[in-house]
């Protein structure tokens, strides 16, 4: 992998990034393109899972404008200097790279080209270490951070995407399976959260009609709200939803016990 950068000099990140990604066994983006539908509590959950089933893991926030890894997990240390980059904090087993270690909530006024410079920026100067998983929480939308990230991992990654039953969440996942599709990047399943459980399944039709796999539906489970979305690793882990999700990370073919 090499590129230009916007002045059209050699990027000095790329050989950097690739130093990276042959350090991790596979990075699961959890994408869905809609905003809403549980993409950070279904990655920072997942990234606890597969934690607790001895994998090395890591979790790499990439909602700029939104970022709430760190708010659903507890973390608030602030990434470590060391000769080989920024060491990411640790929580429940879980390495977390967040922009919102740095931004401490405060908003970053991102646009067009400077979310890509600072995705690559994040994947080149975060030194995870070696990882059985890396997990990527994408944020809404199909614009430049998803792009990036999708470009970068295409060799070593794959997708599950997550909707609602809703219609126009489905058609935003729609777009995103074309998308993902028209880049050759693997998707291993689509998710249904918050199901109410309708016979009539929008997220399993749409699974079929895209020829990717129905990892089933995650059912709304209220106490993942409470408290303002702040949870920790304990109480994320305890609920209804993380059972359910374990489950569908299992049928992904994820080393999940």
């Amino acid at each position: 992998m090499s590129s230009m950068s916007r002045d059209g000099c050699i990027d000095y990140r790329d050989a950097l990034i690739m130093k990276r990604l042959s350090e991790f066994s596979y990075v699961l983006l959890v994408t869905g393109g809609k905003g809403g539908v549980g993409k950070s509590t279904i990655a920072s959950t997942a990234a606890l899972i597969l934690s607790q089933s001895s994998n090395r893991t890591g979790l790499l926030d990439l909602d700029l404008n939104g970022p709430s890894a760190c708010l659903l997990l507890g973390v608030d240390e602030s990434p470590m200097e060391a000769e080989d980059g920024l060491i990411p904090p640790s929580v429940g087993g879980v390495k977390v790279m967040s922009v919102d270690l740095f931004a401490k909530g405060r908003p970053l006024p991102l646009t067009g080209g400077a979310k890509e410079e600072v995705v690559k920026e994040m994947m080149a100067l975060t030194s995870f270490g070696r990882l059985d998983y890396l997990v990527v929480d994408t944020p809404p939308g199909t614009g430049d951070e998803l792009l990036t990230i999708t470009r970068l991992t295409k060799q070593v990654g794959g997708a599950i995407v997550v909707t609602t039953s809703s219609p126009l969440s489905i058609s935003v996942a729609r777009r995103v399976i074309e998308i993902l599709g028209s880049m050759n990047y693997r998707i291993i399943g689509v998710v249904e959260n918050m199901s109410r459980g309708e016979d009539d399944s929008l997220s399993r039709r749409l699974a079929a009609e895209a020829g990717v796999e129905s990892l089933g539906a995650i059912p709304f489970d209220a106490e993942i709200m409470v408290g303002g979305g702040k949870k920790g690793p304990e109480k994320l882990l305890s609920t209804v939803f993380a059972r359910s999700l374990r489950e569908k990370l299992r049928k992904a073919g994820l080393k999940v016990v």
